[in-house]
């Protein structure tokens, strides 16, 4: 997984391991997450494609070492930011395979 994504001011984070940089909401605020790995092949494991795991299972997994804010606005773009993550690492997935 990228850990830092680009044009995202990357000169300035830190490249810390088990730290994945999202970038959240229209505006891209970028966001270190921890564990997203572990999630992610997690859902691989239980043959959940990007498609069909849900919001709802996608922030649960990621809260379990995250703080992600409980406001229905924050969620659906920690979501989509997740689903989009969980797509690229699946992606990588299929093409080692």
């Amino acid at each position: 997984m990228t850990k830092i994504p680009s044009n995202s001011g990357a000169c300035c984070l830190p490249n810390v391991d088990g730290i994945t940089y999202l970038q959240i909401g229209v505006q891209g605020r970028t966001v270190g997450m921890r564990g997203l790995d572990q999630v992610f092949q997690q859902l691989v494991a239980m043959g959940r494609c990007p498609d069909d795991a849900t919001d709802t299972e996608l922030i649960g997994m990621a809260r379990q070492s995250n703080y992600i804010p409980r406001r229905e606005e924050t969620e659906i773009d920690y979501a989509a930011a997740l689903r989009r993550a969980y797509d690229a690492f699946f992606s990588r997935q299929k093409s080692r395979a």
